[in-house]
């Protein structure tokens, strides 16, 4: 099998039911091994912890009540596949590459991964191909809201956003079963093993035929890759020439316009995350172009980048988007300094103007002291 069957694959070739990893007997070669140990044993675990809550404090402000506009939708799909991506990735790779230092894990390494290897790669591939083009998606809505606005209402809307959703998803995974189909299990290892005790990954007759080649080399290829990034890279630069023309006129934009124009800054920002990140993984596609040592070491990295493009999009959204640290501000508000008087207090001054604290005066809101509203509070009930 080569290294282009999946994005992360741990393995440059099974070599007649023998990883390659097993026949290292060069210092090169696990030294290469040991690359990737730094990288998917003790970076990434670190990396997916980091992700995961990253996105779930995503999550808690995306689902807001506020927060359901039709890019809105677009960015939790985008969220959910991202923490797909990392724990499938973090639950395939981590163990495996910790087994090779750790006789612990050998178990994980014969007898699980072996087994898990092909519903993970299903996974895997289509929750990616999901990510990618939902990515694809959410810049075409924000190409027709920037560049044609005025088509933008009958373009787009929550309905049409939920069925490109539900479309994106049904054809990954229509698109991705060929590969539950190409390989199978097969125990014992070698000659004399108790049955159970090892398992290796074999290639079915489907999986070595000409057209499933095509299909995991070339169809991959263009579809998660060249036509994808192709599309990204074009919509974002009419993307940044419109937000440029709309800087320089900056003073004669309302609201609206604003609000737009920092949505379509923080896509632009995780669109060229995404560039950086999914491109090296465009070389692994053609393992003959390296050494085996080389790809291996080319791919810890590779894999770590695929992982950290899932894994950092929060900080993107809490560093730019205004709308999105407004709301998670909120949410940490309520979190920490929520308490039964100040529920009372604003209770009672929304009668008198006053919310959480704060005056309201015009569409500005003015802090209001803790003895100022004892004192609001002490006039109403003088009133009543």
């Amino acid at each position: 099998m080569g290294v282009h069957e999946i994005n992360f694959a741990l393995n440059l070739s099974y070599n007649n039911g023998e990883y390659l990893q097993d026949s290292c007997n060069t210092s090169v070669c696990w030294d290469a091994i040991y690359l990737q140990y730094v990288f998917n044993g003790i970076l990434l675990p670190i990396l997916a912890v980091v992700g995961i809550l990253g996105n779930a404090l995503t999550m808690v402000v995306l689902w807001r009540r506020e927060m359901h506009s039709s890019h809105i939708i677009l960015m939790r799909g985008l969220v959910v596949t991202d923490t797909g991506i990392i724990i499938v990735a973090c639950v395939a790779m981590t163990p495996y590459t910790l087994a090779f230092y750790h006789p612990e894990l050998r178990y994980f390494k014969n007898v699980i991964y072996p087994n898990i290897y092909m519903p993970c790669t299903f996974l895997v591939m289509s929750i990616q191909q999901c990510n990618v083009w939902i990515t694809v998606a959410t810049s075409v809505e924000r190409y027709v809201s920037i560049c044609h606005p005025f088509k933008a209402s009958k373009w787009i809307s929550k309905k049409k956003t939920k069925i490109s959703l539900a479309i994106i998803t049904i054809v990954s995974i229509i698109y991705n079963i060929p590969r539950c189909l190409a390989f199978k299990t097969k125990t014992p290892c070698v000659e004399g093993q108790s049955s159970g005790e090892c398992f290796v990954l074999m290639t079915t007759e489907f999986g070595g035929s000409n057209f499933y080649h095509f299909y995991q080399l070339y169809l991959y290829t263009f579809l998660i890759y060249v036509i994808p990034l192709c599309s990204l890279l074009v919509l974002n630069l009419l993307i940044i020439n419109e937000l440029m023309r709309m800087r320089r006129r900056r003073a004669g934009l309302n609201i609206q316009e604003d609000n737009e124009a920092n949505l379509s800054l923080v896509l632009v920002l995780i669109v060229v995350v995404f560039l950086l990140c999914q491109t090296p993984g465009l070389l692994a596609q053609f393992d003959t172009l390296f050494d085996p040592t080389v790809m291996i070491k080319y791919l810890a990295v590779s894999n770590f980048l695929f992982v950290t493009n899932s894994s950092v999009n929060f900080l993107i959204y809490t560093a730019v988007g205004r709308k999105f640290r407004k709301n998670l501000m909120k949410f940490f508000s309520r979190v920490f300094r929520g308490s039964s008087f100040s529920e009372i207090s604003r209770s009672s001054q929304s009668r008198r103007g006053t919310v959480g604290g704060y005056e309201l005066n015009n569409t500005t809101y003015t802090a209001v002291s803790e003895e100022t509203q004892i004192e609001n509070l002490e006039k109403m009930r003088l009133k009543d």
